[in-house]
């Protein structure tokens, strides 16, 4: 018989899978108003990784448990399959500090 790869994304750590750090970074870089190659090379990158996921042949299991915000959104929600915990929170927080919700949020 022959196996089939998959790929299992899990959090670290038992509070959350992803609590928005990045969001928090980036704007941080953009009120100091360091280089915004910063925030263009971090969005592109994860653009890539989400469609990378999104278009995967084998199977992408996400486990989702505890705080899952943003950039974890998106990581999670577009594989094939998605396991959620009763412990899971699922938010986009990023709207609150007027980014737009991305990660293809109006798809899921």
């Amino acid at each position: 018989a022959q196996s089939t790869p998959i790929t299992v994304l899990t959090g670290a750590g038992t509070k959350a899978f992803c609590a928005g750090g990045d969001v928090v970074s980036l704007e941080q870089a953009l009120d100091a108003k360091s280089d915004l190659r910063i925030t263009r090379d971090f969005f592109a990158d994860e653009y890539q990784l989400i469609y990378l996921i999104g278009t995967l042949s084998t199977p992408h299991i996400s486990f989702l448990d505890g705080i899952t915000m943003g950039g974890g959104v998106g990581l999670s929600v577009h594989g094939m399959f998605r396991i959620a915990t009763e412990n899971t929170e699922f938010a986009m927080p990023e709207t609150g500090i007027g980014f737009f919700p991305d990660v293809g949020g109006s798809y899921f």
